[in-house]
């Protein structure tokens, strides 16, 4: 068995792997064979850790890159019971040690991965010449009480809600077809470039559904139409908020905070958590930390001169 075939064993059975490291989904954004794992094993055989990747070949050079759609990867950690943090690092160390020595006989021309928020200490990365960036997401953490939610959310936000609602505007799951070309009228009508192909969107969307961890919601006025879109998805954690979009015509009916909340009340009947997703755009972060979620760093790590620029 390879240790691919090991990990997507590991996938159907390890519920603290989150979602954008899952087998399915890396299969889903990156493609079946375009993507690969490191395996760390304990000496009795049990997987103790594991980093999966996107690897890339292109004008002669191999790398490892971020796929599209995909917040983090990074390495995961069995969840394990420590007598302390010494003994903890210490583990994490020898883990991330035997990583980055795999990585470097790969004889990578650049490295760049997200890793997820729980993963706290890249020191042995940085011992080792690689760089780090924080950026940041904004995390609910607890989406169990939706009135306390609700109060949370800014003056503003809450207005937007209530006056959508006053106009009766509704939500309707959508089909991923009629999602791409929705996402590719919003971005004409910004006059932006969609960057994410159809295939791309939907096979990740096809994906979810199949293992029963997404959907597509929109919001829509009595006339039938759309204001605004979202893909949501989720792991047994956490619920992101993936590829919104809404059509500048609408910008001011409500809609985009009107799916926000939808999207939380969804999000509760899966998980306890939320997850933005991340932007470091101003106006974009600005909307977020409205609605009561808390900052949350993760890193960016990368080696090689041509990371600088990815």
């Amino acid at each position: 068995m390879t240790d691919k075939d090991s990990y997507r064993e590991l996938c159907q059975q390890e519920k603290s792997i989150p979602l954008f490291s899952q087998a399915w989904w890396m299969d889903a954004t990156c493609g079946e064979n375009e993507w690969n794992v490191i395996l760390v094993r304990h000496s009795s055989g049990e997987i103790s850790a594991a980093m999966p990747y996107f690897l890339k070949k292109r004008w002669g050079l191999k790398f490892i890159c971020q796929p599209q759609l995909t917040q983090t990867n990074g390495v995961w950690f069995r969840p394990t019971s420590y007598k302390n943090d010494d003994e903890r690092l210490s583990a994490e160390k020898r883990i991330d040690d035997e990583i980055i020595e795999r990585l470097e006989a790969m004889k990578l021309t650049f490295f760049v991965q997200c890793f997820h928020h729980s993963f706290s200490n890249w020191l042995p990365f940085n011992w080792k010449g690689f760089r780090q960036t924080t950026r940041y997401t904004y995390r609910i953490d607890d989406i169990s009480d939706t009135d306390a939610l609700f109060h949370q959310f800014s003056d503003a936000k809450r207005r937007h809600i209530k006056k959508a609602l006053k106009n009766e505007l509704s939500i309707e799951e959508m089909e991923a077809e009629d999602f791409y070309r929705f996402c590719c009228k919003a971005h004409e009508q910004k006059g932006e470039k969609n960057i994410l192909s159809q295939e791309l969107v939907t096979r990740c969307i096809t994906a979810a559904q199949q293992q029963e961890k997404g959907k597509v919601i929109a919001v829509k006025d009595k006339q039938g139409n759309t204001h605004s879109a979202l893909f949501l998805c989720w792991d047994a954690e956490t619920a992101y908020y993936l590829v919104p979009a809404t059509l500048p015509e609408y910008k001011t009916s409500g809609a985009s905070s009107l799916i926000v909340w939808e999207a939380i009340k969804e999000a509760q009947k899966h998980v306890n958590a939320f997850d933005f997703e991340g932007s470091m755009e101003e106006n974009i972060e600005s909307s977020y930390r409205q609605y009561g979620a808390k900052q949350t760093p993760y890193f960016k790590i990368s080696k090689g001169l041509l990371s600088y620029f990815l």
